[in-house]
């Protein structure tokens, strides 16, 4: 499937805001990247998600913003692509372009607030705490409204994110946008493999191959396009899985290095002590907020 520039959305010079929902089994849209930036509240669903160099998870409740051409993908878990589980996802994304305030107001104290937000967001924003409990109750109501009435909730919502502290930077500071629509398509066919097998041994001609690549060359390629190794991105996704599976205290710690696709214990912790600066069990304490937690 070859990525779009701009998904489903003939909305530039026709609206300010186009509001797209989401009622499906699973998220099934390929990395992709378009010229709009794109506010994401996750009704239902949970699974991984790939945004600029971020490799990590999304859950239910998430309010996610990624600015103009940030390439991003959304991946449910394999819960959701089994036909046993009576499993739906359930979404809405609000596709805006970055000049919107320009276009709409000339206060200059708010277009400065409205600026400063879109340069957080060309590393993507995920929202926490009040902020997020009040921007879901406020797109309830958007999606809900039309015309002006929708585009002045639209606006509420941005104020409120503009003025928020309560957000963390998703792509890391160095990053930078170096793909292009030729890269996404490569990089789509490599990490739609790789989300489905991360949890078995990966051989890395098995994912030079998809590029029609040498395994040295896709070494490069791979390293100078994300500016991280092949090697170090499959540890964050392995270990972004390991970090959910922690939250559920039925499981041993042990194994879950196994179901993240370590056949070795050792490498799992030093992995993830790398990543995520705190050892497994470290992290399901601070997480769960008790000292006693499940055997190693």
């Amino acid at each position: 499937m070859k990525p779009e520039l701009i998904i489903d959305a003939p909305i530039l010079g026709e609206k300010k805001i186009w509001v797209k929902k989401i009622y499906k089994p699973h998220f099934d849209h390929p990395f992709h990247f378009h010229k709009l930036c794109e506010l994401t509240w996750v009704a239902k669903g949970h699974g991984q998600l790939i945004l600029g160099d971020y490799v990590g998870s999304f859950a239910e409740g998430e309010i996610i913003l990624a600015g103009p051409e940030l390439p991003h993908l959304w991946k449910c878990d394999d819960i959701f692509y089994s036909k046993k589980k009576n499993l739906f996802t359930k979404a809405f994304g609000l596709y805006f372009p970055a000049e919107l305030a320009n276009m709409v107001s000339d206060d200059d104290t708010g277009i400065h607030r409205y600026n400063g937000l879109m340069q957080k967001a060309e590393r993507g924003l995920r929202f926490s705490g009040k902020t997020k409990t009040v921007v879901t109750g406020r797109i309830k109501e958007l999606v809900e409204s039309n015309g002006l009435l929708q585009l002045g909730i639209f606006l509420q919502i941005i104020d409120i994110l503009a003025r928020s502290e309560e957000y963390e930077y998703l792509a890391s500071v160095g990053y930078k946008r170096s793909l292009n629509i030729n890269d996404v398509e490569r990089f789509n066919e490599v990490y739609q493999f790789l989300l489905l097998n991360f949890h078995r041994d990966i051989m890395l001609e098995e994912v030079a191959g998809i590029c029609n690549m040498t395994t040295s060359s896709f070494c490069r390629f791979f390293k100078q396009k994300t500016q991280k190794t092949f090697t170090y991105f499959l540890n964050e996704l392995r270990v972004g899985h390991a970090k959910k599976l922690l939250q559920n205290e039925n499981y041993l710690i042990k194994d879950i290095g196994y179901e993240c696709g370590y056949n070795n214990p050792v490498h799992f912790f030093n992995f993830f002590k790398q990543i995520v600066k705190q050892t497994p069990k470290e992290f399901r304490e601070s997480l769960l907020g008790k000292q006693r937690v499940a055997p190693l």
